[in-house]
Parts: structure tokens; C-alpha cells; sequence
């Protein structure tokens, strides 16, 4: 990245960070290689990429990357959207039939989740002497996967309806479950739990079931009772973010799709001209800031993520607001 940026070769970047590595030295001097999957243009374009490990960087700082990895993620693989056929499961689909006597023929009622492109997307610009940094790497690596972490959080967890730009939160059109009122701390996160399992347990069947709280509310509730684990080989699994305020979320881990690109894709440009507007930039006219990277010895960083989601069955989702702390 550093090397794409500062329009350097190779060399000279690994030199000036990293001196005493005698290694690389032996390795860019080769003639030729071998043909590897993880070398680009050499045998990289014909291995299958693993969509999780965008997802496995990502996990640390995002619950909802450490949820859409529990679910069924999936890959464009070039396709323009993925549909992923499902059926709405019901006691009343099967019967005990008499011997002899005939068998009933029902129908089955059938969906279609759609997962559709959308992307995690910013701009970025810095100053030439801030790319020079030695830690200008770690910097914009970290902020860059904080900020994505972020996004995704809050807008996976959330109530809104699908549109052009983003997917569905997985709260939209889901409304609030009944809290338990009990003043006693036990009893009410028993019956929460409850409630939000008994709502969603006809997706999820035995589980495992991911249940969405703030970090604070995660902590008072693993430090005052063992009925919710932390990781997903329990039945039920906390999860931490601040993006849902004082809510809890239970989701059929079973019940979720997403699609993810394997890793983000970065361009930097030092001729550019950005519209610096953060909220709805368009062709730049007179009436908006604009700023010229070549004139202001700047560089614009862009980071582009394809992600999305969607729901097998609506009813994996269930959610309320809690009176315990």
C-alpha cells in the first residue's frame, strides 16, 4: 500500500521500514517462482478465496462480523445477486397417518432470500508528510477496519427498511417482544431469555442462538449468572456492541446469509479532486468545497467493501428493551 501511494518501488519502501531484513533480499533477487496461489498473477487468480477472511480481520472489532460468521456466508463468484431458496417449517407440514389409510399432501410455503450488492465504502485524504510516517500503515489500516467495523454494526443491527444503498437491518419489520417486569435481577433475565428463545426457537430448533447486547449490559449479566456463554459453542452466546443502546437481540444464527468480498479494496490517487461534502457529495459545481490532492501535496485513500445480508425466515429475529441492568 505503501509502495501504490507514495509511486515508490518495492525496494526502496522495504528498505526504509524494514532495514534489517536480510530474507526479502534473497527473495526479490530470485530470477523466478514458483507458480503460487498467493502470489498475484502467478497462480493467485486460480485459487478459490475463502469469504471469511475479510469477516476474521474484521470479528475483533464488530459483532455483527463475528455473527455473519456464524451464519452461512456465501460469495458473488461474479453473479449480480444470489437467491437463496427456503421453506417456512410448521408441526402442521406432517401428520402420523393409519396404516393403510392415505397419506396428505401438503403444501409447502416457500421464500426466496435475496442477497443483493451493497458496499461499505469512504474517502479518505491525508497529508503527504502523514503518509511518510512510519506508522502511516498501522494508522490507516486500523482506522480504516475500526470505522468499517463501526458502519456495519450499526447498520446490521438496526430497524430500517432496505434501500438502493444499504440492506434491510435485521430488526426491520420485527416489533418489540414484551420485557420481563420483575424487580428481581434473575428472575428477569430468565424470563427475557425466555421470551426471546421461545420466539425465535421455531428457526433455530436446538440452537445455537447469538444474543446482541451493549458491552456494559453483556458484562453485568456474565458476572451475575452462567446461563449465557461467550462463544458460539453454547446455546446461547453473547455478543457486544454499542450500536443497540439498552435492546437485546436474539438471532437464529441458522436462520442468516450474507455475502462478503474477501478482503476490502484500497486506491489512492495524489491527482485526484474530492467534493469534500460526508454526507451527500455530487459532481463537483461551484457551490460545493472541492480539494485538489495535487495541489495540496495530499493523498485521497479509498477503501470499498462489498458486504450484505438477508434473512432466511423472518422470524429468526426477536428483540426488547430489558428493565434489568
Amino acid at each position: 500500500m505503501l509502495a501504490a501511494i507514495q509511486k515508490r518501488p518495492l525496494e526502496a519502501i522495504i528498505e526504509q521500514q524494514w532495514p534489517n531484513d536480510h530474507v526479502i533480499d534473497m527473495v526479490l533477487r530470485a530470477t523466478s517462482a514458483p507458480a503460487m496461489t498467493s502470489v498475484a498473477g502467478w497462480a493467485a487468480e486460480l485459487s478459490h478465496k475463502l469469504v471469511a477472511d475479510g469477516l476474521d480481520a474484521l470479528a475483533p472489532m464488530s459483532a455483527g462480523a463475528k455473527l455473519l460468521q456464524a451464519g452461512t456466508v456465501l460469495n458473488f463468484d461474479g453473479y449480480g445477486s444470489i437467491s437463496v431458496p427456503s421453506f417456512a417449517t410448521s408441526a402442521s407440514s406432517t401428520n402420523f397417518v393409519q396404516e393403510g389409510q392415505p397419506i396428505p399432501v401438503k403444501q409447502l410455503v416457500s421464500s426466496a432470500a435475496q442477497l443483493l450488492p451493497y458496499k461499505i465504502a469512504a474517502i479518505a485524504a491525508l497529508t503527504q508528510e502523514m503518509i511518510n510516517s512510519s506508522n502511516a500503515e498501522t494508522m490507516i489500516g486500523d482506522a480504516l477496519m475500526r470505522s468499517a467495523g463501526l458502519t456495519l454494526d450499526a447498520t446490521l443491527f438496526d430497524s430500517t427498511a432496505a434501500s438502493a444503498a444499504r440492506p434491510a437491518g435485521l430488526r426491520n419489520g420485527i416489533a418489540a417482544s414484551t420485557a420481563s417486569n420483575s424487580a428481581d435481577f434473575y428472575q428477569a433475565i430468565g424470563e427475557d431469555l425466555a421470551t426471546l428463545v421461545n420466539a425465535v426457537a421455531t428457526v433455530g430448533g436446538p440452537g445455537p442462538y447469538a444474543l446482541i447486547a451493549s458491552p456494559g449490559r453483556v458484562i453485568s449479566a456474565q458476572a451475575r449468572t452462567t446461563i449465557v456463554g461467550s462463544d458460539k459453542n453454547t446455546l446461547i452466546y453473547f455478543l457486544g456492541t454499542p450500536a443497540v443502546g439498552n435492546d437485546l437481540i436474539m438471532v437464529a444464527v441458522k436462520a442468516l446469509i450474507s455475502a462478503f468480498s474477501p478482503n476490502p479494496d484500497i486506491e489512492s490517487s495524489n491527482a485526484a479532486t474530492l467534493v469534500m461534502d460526508d454526507t451527500s457529495p455530487s459532481t463537483p459545481d461551484t457551490t460545493q468545497p472541492t480539494k485538489s490532492m495535487f495541489q495540496t501535496a495530499s493523498v485521497a485513500v479509498k477503501m470499498r467493501w462489498p458486504v450484505t445480508w438477508s434473512l432466511r425466515d423472518s422470524r429468526g429475529v426477536a428483540w426488547l428493551t430489558p428493565t434489568w441492568k
